[in-house]
This record gives structure tokens, C-alpha cells and sequence, in this order.
């Protein structure tokens, strides 16, 4: 018995459960393609006690897809080990807690128009058919999805930005730029303070305070700066003295 795919709204309801007493457990976490936020990864390579530099060289892809104008960042499968994924183990999830925000979604994904779909059948997801009566609502909220992708709001209003879709990004360079910025805080973060940065931009003192240890500032400064050289937005302010200087050197 497979359950029936259709649209659904937040206030419709879906069975599923995921547990060890399942004997498709963990089966999900193998061959799939999970596509990470931001602060997804953030709160993986956190968990790991990693950078983020080492986080992205080691667990993940960038994928150039033609229909986005942003780059996406994959996480990689583990093709030593039946490509599953890395995190997974036999008793479930080593970051269950800092799991991305596809992961949060299953068995769900966004279907467009504010709309909902299962994405898994019940011959392959035993919880389907062996769960809980869930209303989308009330489990996007118990799983943290909601509020993940609240967080992740401003890259979703990046990528939909009417701009972006007349970019076609091909120079590796800005691509680069566009991963570091978005996706590696720590790399980010040391171009910033090992760089000529400070002495270009605006910056008030207590924003470069927190941006030293706070991950988050530092992301949202990676906004600013994407937002700055891509779609020209005011949202960082060069300072006199650069401009007198570059003035001078042209």
C-alpha cells in the first residue's frame, strides 16, 4: 500500500513516523540529493567542530544549476559507503539536532504556491503506512523546518530577486565570491579582517566586534556585500578616503 501523492496546505493532514522499529530505517539518508542553506551550514559544521572551509571541502559539491542564478551547495554522499550519507549511523543521525532543512521537511517538500508534497511512497517508507496522523503545520513546527527556513529568509529573497534572474554568473571568480560570502563564515571572515576590507567600507565598530565570533553577523555581512556587488543595492558604504584613493589611481 503506497500512500496517495497529492497537493497539501497546512492544514492538511499526512501519516509518517521515522524510528529504529522500522525496517526501512535510515534507508532515506542514501543516493539523495540535499541541497543546504546557509545556516545549514552553519549549524552543521558547529556540530562538527569544524570551519566552515574545512565543512565544504570535505562534505559537500557546488552545483551550477542553469535555471538558478546562484550557485547551490550539495551535500556529498559518502561513495565508500553505499552512498549514504556521512552523518547517518545504524542508531540514526550523528546531528540529528543540526540537521539541514530538507531533512527537517521529510517526508514533506515545498510544492509551489505556498503548497506541500509527500515525496516518498510507502513501499520505500514503511512510515508512511505504519504512522502518526501529522497536520503539516504542526509538523514543520516540531521538526524546525519552520523555523529554519525563517532564518534562511534571506537568501530565498536573494534568490528571487528579480535582478538575479537576468545574471548569468560564469566567471569562476564571482562564483567564488558568491560561496565564500554565503555559505564559508570563517573563510568570509578572514578575508574581512585579514584583508583592505575595513579600510574600504563603513562599518560601525560594534557590527566588527560581533562579526569576529558571531557566525550569523557574519553571514548577514555576506548578504550585504553579495547584494553590494551584485545588484548594486546600497547595503554597504565606501569610504572617502577609498574613493579619493581610487580616484587618484585612475
Amino acid at each position: 500500500m503506497t500512500q496517495e501523492k497529492k497537493a497539501l496546505t497546512l492544514e492538511d493532514h499526512f501519516c509518517f513516523a521515522c524510528h529504529s522499529g522500522l525496517e526501512c530505517y535510515t534507508s532515506c539518508c542514501r543516493d539523495v540529493n540535499i541541497f543546504l542553506t546557509p545556516n545549514d551550514v552553519i549549524r552543521m559544521k558547529t556540530a562538527l567542530e569544524m570551519t566552515s572551509t574545512e565543512f565544504l571541502k570535505k562534505y559537500t559539491d557546488v552545483v551550477v544549476v542553469p535555471d538558478r542564478h546562484l550557485p547551490l551547495v550539495q551535500l556529498r554522499m559518502n561513495t565508500e559507503d553505499n552512498n549514504k550519507c556521512f552523518f547517518v549511523r545504524p542508531h540514526g543521525c550523528l546531528i540529528y539536532a543540526h540537521r539541514p532543512w530538507a531533512c527537517r521537511m521529510f517526508p514533506l517538500d515545498e510544492a509551489g504556491a505556498g503548497g506541500f508534497s509527500v515525496i516518498a511512497t510507502g513501499d520505500r517508507c514503511h512510515g508512511l503506512v505504519k504512522g502518526d496522523d501529522w497536520q503539516v503545520k504542526s509538523w514543520l513546527k516540531d521538526q524546525g523546518a519552520t523555523q529554519s527556513k525563517e532564518s534562511d529568509g534571506s537568501y530565498d529573497a536573494l534568490a528571487a530577486h528579480e535582478f538575479m534572474r537576468k545574471l548569468d554568473i560564469e566567471n569562476q571568480q564571482i562564483l567564488n565570491m558568491i560561496i565564500t560570502a554565503l555559505y564559508d563564515v570563517d573563510g568570509f571572515r578572514k578575508l574581512i579582517f585579514e584583508s583592505s576590507f575595513l579600510d574600504k567600507f563603513e562599518l560601525d565598530q560594534e557590527r566588527i566586534d560581533i562579526c569576529r565570533t558571531e557566525d550569523v553577523a557574519m553571514l548577514d555581512l555576506g548578504f550585504d556585500w553579495v547584494k553590494f556587488g551584485l545588484l548594486g543595492q546600497k547595503t554597504l558604504t565606501v569610504k572617502e578616503s577609498a574613493i579619493k584613493a581610487a580616484k587618484e589611481a585612475g
